[in-house]
């Protein structure tokens, strides 16, 4: 995008700037300070990344005392030029100036008139957004703005821009360093304002606005294209002071029908969105003014595989949008979202509930609940007062910066963001254990049953299995038994290219005995989700199975054999989240897991270990059915 640069005059000071449309900013500076405005325009336009680059440097001087703008403008000419080219920016050999007062202004200016109930949708529509041109396209057309005609949404953005309603930026920050082993030489480096992404993410190609190569971010490229000169919309949200009074939590918990571990978890989590738990308070109305933070507060709620998580943020939920503030629930898959919309939909029917994910029919709506993929969070900029960021060691979320940034930007300030885990990555564990993170275990299912504490089968590699066409007996009898006693069973092995064959070798091993449906499943299937409720209704009795249904399903009596447990690919976190599929209803608490493997690994080690910790915890504090 072209913007043009200025300065502004204002009494004895002046200001530098740029706009998207200069006839917005004259009406704006004149109307607000009359005769002790001044404006020099300069000429031709620029790219929106020079602009912000040079206002940067330009932004470094001390304001100083003027006499006229008349006299200074030269003066204002000549420092352009000077910091066009400390910043290796090449400026138009042509480039000139305009000089207007307020005289010249009221003599010669047409009335700027703009719609006060038009302005006010568009601030709303791009309330806590973060939007490239197209996205604010489609966000103004869905509100009824023309953007055919260009003039009249850049005055609108423009004029947003200047009240501090909008912030108009462009797509890629810029840094100066000097490089210390290379002879202090100066370098620049870019990195992503929508992502967040670094120089090692730039690619480069020609541009038509900035006339040269200019750099692009890849790594967020399939949310659109940002380009040091693309213009970056962020709305504003409001960040009201917090004011915390006193209040009985449990009115937000007692509707949820919560078992007491839950309770307990909901409890400390409301107490701390409250401020209430950074602070000792006395029984009454007494209150306090927690000052406006520079970043949202976290708490983590370290819950067992089928703790009900689900239902431990429905509290957080009810207590946000009853004081009026705004809910993101984000999962890292679209299945997820959509098995949630309803849940939450039924839960909180006073609320407008608004599901976000790749072709999302309601992409450009507000809700006072959302619930969106991880990626989604891209086009948000402070918006929401809680979020809910629920299997943080997930993937795609985990161990992906890009993903990490666009979490760590959407919550307000003053908000909170809640993290949901079984199996918390290593740096997140460490903090809690160590003090640094404020959270609350939940070390026991709802219905208040141990965990099931895998068992070890030592067989030869699967590999070795399939190229035998047989099945170790200790392995095949514990498969048998299970099926035997009616179980549902899961079968995981690391490799999608090992699926279908060890189906096609256990279908033949039982068809001596009963008759028993056997599948296979993968993220490469297109009938995965038809496999998987086939599952669930019985139909299908063995699945077969990669890490894709390790998370988020939940088959009422069912087993877990983990084949190759000692592969790379099965980590601690994986282990937990597998063996998490057993024992997860309350009519057969104590389902099976099995570890087969020729070895023993660490993360085997590791995963058993976390398992009877967390059983141990739920002993002591006197969670488990009989004590």
């Amino acid at each position: 995008m072209k913007v043009q640069l200025y300065a502004v005059c204002l009494g004895t000071t002046w200001k530098w700037q740029f706009s998207i449309h200069t006839k917005t900013d004259i009406h704006f500076w004149f109307e607000h300070y009359a005769a002790d405005a001044g404006l020099v325009l300069f000429e031709p336009f620029i790219s929106l990344g020079q602009g912000v680059r040079l206002l940067q440097s330009l932004g470094k001087e001390e304001s100083f005392v003027v006499e006229s703008v008349e006299v200074k403008a030269e003066t204002m000419l000549k420092r352009l030029r000077t910091h066009a080219y400390e910043s290796g920016i090449t400026l138009s050999k042509t480039l000139d100036m305009s000089i207007i007062n307020y005289e010249s202004w009221k003599q010669a200016s047409a009335l700027l008139i703009l719609e006060v109930g038009v302005y006010n949708s568009i601030v709303e529509a791009c309330s806590g957004r973060s939007l490239l041109v197209d996205e604010i396209h489609q966000v103004l057309e869905g509100i009824g703005v023309n953007c055919e005609a260009e003039d009249v949404w850049l005055s609108y953005l423009q004029l947003a821009h200047l009240n501090g309603d909008l912030d108009l930026g462009n797509g890629l920050k810029i840094v100066d360093i000097r490089e210390w082993r290379q002879w202090f030489k100066k370098r620049i480096i870019y990195s992503c304002n929508r992502c967040g992404s670094g120089d090692e993410r730039m690619f480069w190609s020609a541009c038509i606005h900035c006339g040269q190569e200019c750099p692009y971010c890849e790594e967020c490229l399939t949310m659109g294209r940002v380009r040091f000169c693309s213009l970056l919309v962020s709305g504003r949200s409001s960040r009201e002071t917090r004011v915390v009074v006193s209040e009985d939590f449990y009115a937000y918990i007692e509707p949820w029908g919560l078992s007491s571990p839950q309770a307990r978890a909901s409890l400390e989590g409301l107490q701390y969105i409250s401020g209430a738990g950074a602070k000792v308070q006395e029984r009454g109305a007494r209150s306090f003014v927690d000052p406006k933070p520079s970043a949202p507060r976290k708490f983590l709620i370290w819950a067992v595989t089928g703790a009900g998580k689900t239902e431990m943020i429905f509290p957080f939920i009810h207590y946000t949008v009853a004081k009026g503030g705004r809910v993101l629930i984000a999962t890292p898959r679209k299945d997820v979202v959509l098995e949630l919309q309803p849940r939450i939909a039924h839960a909180f029917t006073g609320y407008s509930v608004v599901t976000l994910y790749g072709g999302s029919e309601q992409r450009w709506e507000q809700g006072q609940i959302t619930i969106a993929t991880t990626h989604q969070l891209l086009r948000f900029h402070e918006a929401f007062d809680l979020v809910v960021i629920d299997e943080i060691d997930a993937f795609p979320y985990h161990n992906n910066p890009m993903l990490a940034y666009a979490a760590s930007k959407v919550c307000k300030p003053s908000g909170v963001n809640i993290l949901l885990s079984a199996t918390p990555p290593k740096a997140i564990r460490r903090a809690a254990e160590r003090g640094q993170l404020p959270h609350v275990r939940v070390p026991v299912r709802y219905h208040r049953h141990p965990l099931p504490v895998p068992q070890l089968i030592a067989v030869p590699s699967l590999r070795k299995s399939l190229q035998t066409q047989s099945i170790p007996r200790t392995l095949f009898n514990k498969i048998e038994v299970s099926v035997d006693r009616g179980a549902q069973v899961f079968i995981f092995v690391p490799n999608i290219q090992w699926v279908e064959p060890l189906v096609d070798l256990l279908r033949s091993l039982w068809k001596s005995t009963t008759a028993i449906r056997i599948e296979g499943t993968s993220s490469k299937d297109p009938s995965r989700s038809d496999k998987v409720q086939s599952f669930r209704n019985r139909e299908i009795r063995l699945l077969v199975t990669t890490t894709i249904l390790e998370r988020g399903v939940t088959v009422p009596k069912s087993d877990v054999f983990i084949l190759d447990a000692d592969s790379r690919l099965f980590d601690e976190a994986a282990l937990v989240q597998m063996a998490g599929r057993a024992g997860r209803s309350k009519d057969d608490p104590a389902g099976m897991v099995y570890f087969a493997a020729k070895e023993m690994t660490q993360a085997q080690k590791e995963a058993i270990r976390q398992i009877r910790h967390m059983n141990r915890i739920a002993s002591k504090q006197g969670y488990l059915v009989g004590g």
